[in-house]
């Protein structure tokens, strides 16, 4: 059985994209493998892309809510994560 798209967020960070579907959003998509392919379908979607993370197959993007919950159904997405700032103490 295919996983539901909802299983590919946190879920504080599902709920959030549902109450605020048309609020911009910076995000971490996790995918399969970074591929030209695949990239141009999250421009597409349509998000922009920030950078690409090479260990964790990762494109960091910014686009609408709902942009991100329909990505969510493709299956070479593996997980949406929000894009957050890392401080060092």
């Amino acid at each position: 059985m295919p996983e539901s798209p909802k299983a590919k967020f946190p879920p504080d960070f599902w709920s959030w994209l549902q109450q605020h579907p048309d609020d911009a959003v910076h995000a971490l998509i996790r995918v399969t493998a970074l591929s030209p392919e695949i990239e141009l379908a999250v421009r597409d979607a349509p998000c922009r892309v920030h950078r690409r993370i090479q260990l964790i197959p990762t494109l960091a993007v910014a686009c609408r809510s709902d942009a991100l919950m329909q990505l969510a159904v493709e299956p070479w997405v593996l997980r949406i994560e929000p894009d957050q700032s890392i401080r060092a103490l």
